[in-house]
């Protein structure tokens, strides 16, 4: 029998942690298109459907964390819709990695 409130809170925060991640991403990489995102995700083993990134990566944009622009001269094969942080975006990611910090911190001392 599934667990239905640890499901719910599991949904919960990789919600919040995807976000995270693609910022991180992109701090790391600068310059990132959507199939390189699940790529990179897919290799830190958090399985992401395009379904999922594609809304996430609208919603950023959205919120002027990143922004995005066609590149259609330096790709091999189909145009690509890269992605890149806003200054926005970084302010927030610094934020964001710190308190994600804390609390893991937090949940150490909980333990111990």
């Amino acid at each position: 029998m599934k667990d239905s409130f640890l499901e719910n809170w599991q949904v919960q925060i990789k919600k919040g942690y995807l976000d995270l991640c693609i910022l991180q991403l992109l701090y790391r990489h600068e310059k990132l298109y959507g199939l390189k995102f699940l790529e990179l995700l897919e290799r830190e083993n958090i399985k992401v459907k395009d379904g999922t990134l594609y809304p996430l990566l609208s919603r950023l944009e959205d919120e002027e964390m990143i922004e995005s622009s066609w590149d259609l001269k330096n790709v091999k094969g189909h145009p690509r819709k890269f992605y890149t942080l806003t200054k926005n975006g970084k302010k927030q990611r610094n934020q964001m990695e710190k308190i994600f910090q804390e609390m893991l911190g937090i949940s150490i001392k909980l333990k111990g």
